[in-house]
This record gives structure tokens, C-alpha cells and sequence, in this order.
């Protein structure tokens, strides 16, 4: 008889087996047969382009096959075709376990006439036989008429797009400009000026020229509502600086200049006026040329050769006068560079 060590031992070399070959084997694996594609089961391919589909089964001995047939014929493994087929043997282990086996049906390029065909992937062994047929359905793509209504509203929001910057390309500068701070809607302030316009009076040729009120008003306007730095004539020029240099200086130290129709305040000599042309087309200096309703309504000829060239080389805007948010100061704030301070008004709000 065994003894009872010896029993003990045993059963302890079997309990190590078992650990062993659960350790080896891994998870159990499922019935035999064919897992995938489903029989019945229909592909979506696209015309034109290559396609692979794998059949997937589990067999229990190396004797088992697995391969494709195209309707009631075998396809071949000659991988030189436009469509054959090709197979991992897993034939590594002992016969008796179950493994699993693929069969690939690969498509060089999917044709037409292979919509209308059956394709079947067939598991033959000693014991059974398992079949798995598929169809080939083409890829699901936009129709015509989706794709021309989709141009169609493409093309209706570019115009209204277009349209409304086009239509309203102030508000929308201004607006980024002022409510995002968009850097594109603004140049650098960095640029070594004091000022940020100068505002420079000239005798109109008519009597449509801006009164004193009315000039206080623009300048107060700007500094105040707008936060723009103003270079004055009669506030920043030290007396009895001759004027044409005084006004070239001031030129210098400003981003823009504006223009105003002033009566009846003296005239500027037209060698100033011209001077002042030649200063802005040499420096690239921003103008802004102020008009007036009168001035629209007379000919062009009435005014000074040097006046014409500068209402030319500028952007012109005609007065109205009117609250901070009217379309007269829209425009002017529109071919003004972004002021380099914040308005005050605005300061004063923060504060409080």
C-alpha cells in the first residue's frame, strides 16, 4: 500500500499540472464553427478599391480547412488575381485542442458584378461542415440632389456673408475693433507718435464751413467719447512758429490728419496746403477729409488746385454732426486708427 506521504505528494503534482495547463491554455474557447462574417451578412464595399473579408472559425484538429467559394466555385489563392483568397495555419499546438483559424477574401478591386454574387466561406472537418454566405452592397453615399442642395446653401451663406460685410464693413471694423480689440482691425500703436490725428482747420471756399461750435464739438467728441488723442493748432503750436513749419511738425507727431472746413477763419496759403500734400504722400500719413453738404453741391473746378489734390489723397466724409453713435462718426472712427488710450468716458465708468 501507499503511504500516506506519498498520497500527499501526488495529489500535489496533480494539483500543479492542473495549474499549469489552465495557466497555459488560457480562457476556454468557444464552439466549434464559424463565428464571423454571419451567414446572410451583408458587406458594404466601395466600387473601384481594394476590400478585405475575414472569415473567422474554430476547429478542433489541423485536418479542418477553411476557404471561400464564389457562388459554387472555389476561389483561388493566387494572390496575382483580382480577387482570391489566403489563410493563417495555426496548426502549432496538438490536434486536440481547439484553436482558431482566419481565411481572408481579399478584393484588389471590388467590381460591379460582384454585387450580384454570393460569396460563402466553408469549414470542412472529419466530423461536420459549417457555411457562412455573404452579399456585397455598395457603400452608402450622398445622393445627387443632397449634394447640390448642400452647394446651394453654401453658396447662399457666402453671399450673405459677403453681402453683410460688405453692406455693413463699419459696424462690423468697429465691432471687433472695439468689442473683441481684433488686432487685424488695428495697427500698431507702437509707432513713436504723440498724437493720434491732427486736427487742422482751412477756410472753406463756401459757407458751408463748420462753425466754431461745431468744430468744439468734433474735437471734444474725439477726445472725450473715443479716447483720441488730438494735436490742435491753436492749442499745441507755440506762437510765432512759422506756420507751414508748425503744421509739418505736427504732421510728424500725428497717426492721421483731418481736415475741417472751418468759416470764416483765415485761409491757409496754398503753399502750406501744398506742403502739407507733399509731407502726407512722403510720410504715407492718414487724412481724412471732412465735407459738407454745401461743398458736395459745388463743382469741383470752385476749389483750390492744392485743396483738390488733398481732398483726393484722402478719405472723404461728409458732416452731419450728430450723437457719438450717428453714421457721421461711425465713418470717421472707420478710416481712423484705433486710439492709443481708452476713451475716458469709459475710464470714468470703470472707476465707478
Amino acid at each position: 500500500m501507499f503511504s500516506v506521504k506519498f498520497l500527499t505528494m501526488l495529489l500535489k503534482m496533480v494539483l500543479l499540472l492542473l495549474l499549469f495547463f489552465t495557466f497555459i491554455s488560457g480562457e476556454p474557447l468557444p464552439n466549434l464553427g464559424i463565428y464571423s462574417p454571419m451567414n446572410g451578412e451583408v458587406i458594404e464595399v466601395e466600387l473601384g478599391t481594394a476590400a478585405l473579408i475575414t472569415c473567422t472559425a474554430v476547429i478542433d484538429s489541423c485536418g479542418s480547412s477553411l476557404f471561400w467559394l464564389r457562388k459554387n466555385e472555389f476561389v483561388e489563392r493566387n494572390d496575382t488575381l483580382r480577387y482570391f483568397y489566403n489563410f493563417t495555419n495555426p496548426c502549432n499546438i496538438s490536434e486536440e485542442m481547439s484553436h482558431w483559424m482566419n481565411a481572408s477574401l481579399v478584393f484588389r478591386e471590388v467590381l460591379e458584378e460582384d454585387l450580384s454574387t454570393n460569396f460563402t466561406c466553408k469549414l470542412e472537418s472529419d466530423e461536420f461542415t459549417r457555411f457562412a454566405t455573404i452579399t456585397l452592397n455598395k457603400t452608402a453615399g450622398l445622393s445627387y440632389s443632397i449634394i447640390t442642395v448642400c452647394a446651394v446653401c453654401i453658396t447662399v451663406v457666402m453671399a450673405v456673408t459677403i453681402f453683410i460685410l460688405v453692406k455693413f464693413k463699419v459696424d462690423v471694423t468697429l465691432f471687433l475693433r472695439d468689442s473683441i480689440g481684433l488686432k487685424c482691425c488695428q495697427q500698431n500703436t507702437s509707432d513713436g507718435k504723440i498724437y493720434d490725428a491732427f486736427l487742422l482747420c482751412y477756410k472753406s471756399v463756401t459757407d458751408g464751413g463748420l462753425s466754431e461750435e461745431d468744430r468744439k464739438y468734433l474735437a471734444s467728441t474725439l477726445e472725450d467719447q473715443f479716447g483720441y488723442s488730438l494735436c490742435l493748432y491753436d492749442q499745441d503750436v507755440l506762437p510765432g512758429q512759422a506756420v507751414a513749419e508748425a503744421v509739418l511738425d505736427c504732421i510728424d507727431e500725428s497717426r492721421a490728419v483731418i481736415l475741417v472746413p472751418s468759416f470764416p477763419d483765415p485761409e491757409l496759403g496754398s503753399e502750406v496746403l501744398s506742403a502739407i500734400h507733399a509731407s502726407l504722400a512722403e510720410k504715407k500719413t492718414r487724412l481724412i477729409f471732412i465735407n459738407t453738404e454745401q461743398m458736395e453741391a459745388s463743382t469741383s473746378g470752385s476749389f483750390p488746385e492744392a485743396l483738390q489734390l488733398l481732398s483726393k489723397a484722402g478719405n472723404s466724409v461728409t458732416w452731419k454732426g450728430g450723437p457719438p453713435s450717428s453714421s457721421f462718426w461711425k465713418q470717421l472712427r472707420y478710416h481712423l486708427l484705433a486710439p492709443q488710450q481708452a476713451p475716458k468716458m469709459g475710464l470714468l465708468e470703470q472707476e465707478f
